[in-house]
């Protein structure tokens, strides 16, 4: 027996085409969920480009303050390179901690504070005369201003008056 059928007969019934539907809408959101995490966020982006620049300022610190004493026509110098890196060190804590307290977990203690990657960091090196440490003062200087240049809004701000801050010291305070 054949089936016939009349124009008034649909060739897809009302049932498939609501499943057919529910199947395509489950699979655009299956793809739209799997595309929302795709990496780090911008917060946190901006957070692991700070951290170094904080991890140097506490190096220079501890450094300021380990020279302060051996060189006598030096030390009220130091002691305001001392201060400014701490600020520097205290504001760049601030600001990644509010980006990231994971990324600012990070962030070296004082006494085992190593300068940026630009400054290698030996175990077995002697400890840093003040030439040394005028050089290491310029390369973070140049770090933090290589880093104002990827950033935006605040952050920029801060590390391009950070870098403008340990040149002057180098240039005035040190010179």
């Amino acid at each position: 027996m054949a089936r016939v059928i009349s124009p008034r007969t649909p060739l897809v019934d009302r049932r498939t085409v609501l499943q057919g539907g529910l199947v395509v809408a489950t699979g655009v959101l299956g793809l739209s969920l799997t595309g929302c995490d795709s990496g780090p966020s911008a917060e946190q982006i901006a957070a692991e480009a700070l951290l170094p620049l904080a991890d140097a300022a506490l190096a220079d610190e501890e450094t300021a303050r380990t020279l302060g004493p051996t060189l006598p026509e030096y030390s009220a110098a130091l002691g305001v390179v001392a201060e400014q890196r701490a600020l520097h060190a205290r504001s760049l804590r601030e600001e990644i901690t509010r980006l990231d307290q994971d990324v600012a977990a990070r962030i070296s203690a004082p006494a085992s504070a190593s300068p940026t990657a630009s400054a290698p960091s030996d175990t077995n090196a002697s400890p840093i005369d003040l030439d040394g440490f005028r050089t290491r003062l310029r390369a973070n200087a140049d770090a933090a201003g290589r880093v104002a240049v990827d950033l935006d809004g605040y952050r920029a701000g801060l590390t391009g008056s950070i870098s403008a801050s340990v040149t002057t010291l180098v240039e005035v305070q040190l010179a």
